[in-house]
């Protein structure tokens, strides 16, 4: 399996990073970016929608900022 290539696209409401992968799915980091990232699917698929399901596999994020 190879890593999927993650995009930050801003923090949402509670300050956890939000990012996008290349199938349009939307992943929020839950530990708010302190350490390594927990990502789980933002409910809806939107950007202020509720973490949900965790994401299992290998990622890279591509652009941070901070």
């Amino acid at each position: 399996m190879s890593k999927i290539e993650l995009t930050f696209i801003g923090t949402d409401f509670w300050d956890r990073p939000v990012f996008r992968d290349p199938d349009g799915r939307v992943w929020k980091d839950v530990h708010l970016g302190d350490g390594i990232p927990a990502l789980h699917s933002a409910c809806n698929n939107d950007f202020d929608g509720e973490p949900d399901m965790p994401f299992h596999g290998e990622f890279e994020i591509k652009h941070m900022q901070r």
